[in-house]
């Protein structure tokens, strides 16, 4: 049941999307209208039927809602920073191509690509012995999904002189019925820059709560595995949506000599 529910939510939240863009950048083609009959008759039967039908879809999505499993537990934030200072520290960065660091990611449109969200944490990992996959693979160890129902998003990649698409991503939940945390990757010479944001509940239309508490979140996420965090360390000039306040923070893996590169929470120094 579960299962149908959220078959019925993911058709009605692609439905929802018509005329705004098709998770690879295309607009959705509207619906056939539906040809009308001249019989009183005919017409109150069909009438009858699809109030029925909307009925049952009503019912299935509230037991859709109610039956789709609660997202992982969220880990305290990280309220100073478990890393030294190191590269990207304290970098003010105004422009895209300046550097490795993405600072927005975009979405297609007529004119070309629009910014639509800050990208808020970034791991450099040029001289690590990690990738992107080692980035992720601590957020599905934490619960978290990669097969994500989402938009098609792009960031500058210079090297290439072209927007590029995702490199990956991941949720705590792949509808994010209630709401979720949601991050966007890409990996662009050796330095990972994600947006971390949470959506609101699907219904009665898609939003983003907060990009702050998203930050916060991904922060402990690697700290409690056993990554160096530097909070609010750069500065991306991007603080202009919801709560942003344009900073990003930086999250290293953990340091060569700490044996493995995920760990259980640190003890911190008194």
């Amino acid at each position: 049941m579960a299962n149908k529910s959220e078959d019925i939510l993911s058709h009605n939240i692609r439905e929802g999307r018509a005329g705004e863009g098709d998770g690879d950048g295309r607009a959705s083609s509207p619906s056939e209208p539906s040809p009308e009959t001249s019989h009183d008759g005919e017409s109150d039967r069909r009438r009858r039927t699809v109030l029925r039908d909307l009925g049952a879809i009503g019912l299935a999505a509230v037991g859709g809602l109610a039956l789709a499993p609660s997202p992982p537990t969220r880990p305290s934030t990280v309220t100073a920073a478990t890393d030294d200072a190191g590269a990207f520290d304290g970098a003010h960065i105004e422009s895209e191509g300046a550097s490795p660091i993405a600072r927005y990611h975009y979405e297609p449109t007529a004119d070309g690509f629009a910014p639509t969200c800050p990208i808020n944490v970034v791991f450099p990992l040029a001289d690590a012995e990690i990738g992107l996959d080692g980035v992720m693979a601590v957020l599905e160890t934490a619960g978290w999904t990669r097969y994500v129902e989402e938009y098609a998003r792009y960031a500058w990649d210079r090297t290439q002189d072209a927007y590029v698409h995702q490199h990956a991503t991941a949720a705590e939940s792949a509808l994010g019925l209630h709401g979720r945390l949601h991050v966007r990757c890409w990996e662009l010479e050796g330095v990972v820059s994600m947006q971390a944001h949470e959506d609101t509940p699907v219904r009665p239309t898609h939003g983003i709560t907060t990009y702050v508490g998203a930050r916060e979140t991904i922060e402990a996420i690697y700290d409690a595995a056993g990554w160096r965090v530097t909070p609010r360390a750069l500065d991306l000039a991007n603080g202009d949506a919801v709560d942003h306040d344009g900073l990003a923070s930086l999250v290293r893996p953990p340091a060569p000599d700490r044996g493995q590169w995920q760990e259980g929470p640190r003890e911190r120094a008194a």
